[in-house]
């Protein structure tokens, strides 16, 4: 049980933040607090849901904070090129299912090119939409952080995953946290929104739980492996 008490702990400490922390972490919320009065004040927009004024900045933020404390270890080329890869297609179907992305091979995007800017609510805005036959991209800013904190923390886990064991690919498939976070999103805002008006909130639900399962994959999979052992012993 020792080792299970060990990785508690280390799971619970994980997001050590100091006294710099607070006071970047303040401004950064003070920011995004402006920027929404601001846009409110300006556009005479009414808020009749406050927290879809907040979720953007929940997926923003969380995303950032563990984005910035997580390092990608060194591995040889040969895994790099295959974590980039799974993660590069893990993206484009994030992206795609989440409507950011659209292929005309797919669905016909009618002709000419089309580029504009929507102003909207900050988090859910600026949307930037850029359009022809062939390609349609909608960038939805928390969205499109959301997806690529994903990425980034999937892109590390897969790199730890494959340390020590002789095949990188069944380094990937054992890392518990990589298999159901590739999983989690697709369950997200695209496949809740055609049933139910609680879209974003369980959509907000499962970015946090799928952000929790790659920033601690390692701790997690310790206090599994932990866990078996004092069962088995």
């Amino acid at each position: 049980m020792g080792e299970l008490s060990t990785g508690l702990r280390t799971l619970g400490t994980r997001f050590d933040i100091d006294e710099g922390d607070v006071a970047v972490w303040s401004a950064i919320l003070l920011v995004e607090f402006l920027a929404v009065l601001a846009y409110v004040s300006m556009t005479s927009t009414t808020i009749t849901e406050p927290r879809y004024a907040v979720y953007p900045f929940i997926w923003i933020n969380v995303g950032l904070l563990a984005v910035s404390r997580t390092k990608v270890s060194k591995r040889s080329r040969g895994i790099q090129t295959l974590a980039l890869g799974v993660t590069g297609l893990y993206l484009l179907v994030l992206l795609y299912l989440g409507g950011l992305v659209r292929f005309g091979i797919f669905t016909p995007l009618g002709s000419g090119t089309e580029f504009r800017i929507s102003w909207a609510l900050p988090g859910w805005g600026p949307v930037v939409v850029f359009r022809n036959p062939w390609l349609q991209t909608v960038v939805v800013p928390f969205k499109a952080a959301g997806y690529l904190s994903f990425a980034y923390l999937l892109y590390a886990r897969l790199l730890d995953a494959t340390k020590g064991v002789l095949s990188g690919v069944f380094g990937l498939v054992s890392c518990v946290g990589c298999t159901f976070s590739i999983l989690m999103p697709l369950f997200g805002a695209s496949a809740f929104s055609a049933v139910t008006q609680l879209s974003w909130d369980l959509s907000t639900v499962v970015f946090l739980i799928t952000v929790a399962l790659l920033y601690w994959s390692a701790e997690i999979e310790a206090i599994l492996s932990a866990y078996t052992r004092s069962l088995t012993s």
